[in-house]
């Protein structure tokens, strides 16, 4: 399987490295080194993009074009549409047309309305930083080796589409996750760590300096992947968080 995706992913910057050999790569100043734990869920996505575009690169430059094109408010949107589609929430509260993040958030929120997870009240959390360790890489690997691949600072957000993955249940799909990934490079020069089948983990390179900033990420967060709530008792907790720790760590059930 290693062998499979890295020749897929022989034109980037790569390096196999077998698991007996792991350790967990420093961060580098002037690019994302982003451990890829090879699956087959992933080698499948990039099998059916090839089969689709007649190979990665030519699949990557199709979806950048449409990730230039799409405005991450747009992004969000159709997020949450797809989330509203089946709910019992009557069809005017789920119209989203013309309305801003705002308005999309608050239509998102009627899911969980009555919940105390949406509470926004900032509160004090001690939760930690989440950590990749090599025990979590070990648990994870589902071959005998992984790869480290190394993308310029400002190519980052080609990462979900260079290593597909989501499109499923309530993980967007790579060209959505793209868009979202260009716009938190852009305002908090977030680095990516890591990408499994059902997981990302970025680096924030600055955090939210007002509570209604952080309030407005975490909102951001909860639409993206409503699983980082999952250690945090509301989102008032979260928005502590991140305005205390710097790793963002998303993962979809």
């Amino acid at each position: 399987m290693v062998e499979e995706l890295s020749n897929y992913l022989k034109e980037c910057d790569i390096k196999v490295v077998a698991a007996e050999d792991f350790t967990v790569p420093a961060i580098k100043e002037d690019k994302h080194s982003i451990l890829v734990l090879p699956s087959y869920n992933i080698l499948e996505m990039i099998e059916e993009a090839v089969d689709e575009e007649g190979s990665l690169a030519d699949y990557v430059h199709n979806q950048l074009e449409e990730v230039h094109g799409l405005p991450v408010e747009d992004v969000f949107r159709r997020i949450v549409k797809s989330r509203l589609l089946y709910t019992d929430i009557e069809a005017e509260l789920k119209s989203l047309e013309g309305k801003n993040f705002e308005g999309i958030y608050q239509a998102y929120s009627l899911i969980w309305e009555g919940d105390e997870l949406l509470n926004e009240q900032l509160s004090e959390t001690e939760t930690e930083s989440f950590r990749i360790s090599e025990k979590w890489v070990q648990d994870r690997l589902e071959d005998d080796a992984l790869i480290v691949l190394e993308l310029p600072i400002a190519s980052g957000y080609e990462a979900p589409l260079l290593v597909p993955m989501g499109g499923y249940n309530e993980c967007p799909l790579p060209v959505y996750q793209s868009v979202i990934v260009k716009h938190w490079q852009e305002a908090y020069g977030i680095k990516i760590l890591a990408v499994t089948e059902d997981t990302w983990i970025f680096q924030a390179g600055s955090r939210p300096k007002t509570h209604q900033e952080a309030l407005k990420l975490a909102r951001e967060h909860f639409i993206f992947c409503q699983y980082v709530l999952d250690e945090f008792p509301s989102l008032g907790h979260y928005a502590n968080y991140l305005m205390k720790q710097d790793v963002w760590h998303f993962w979809w059930d």
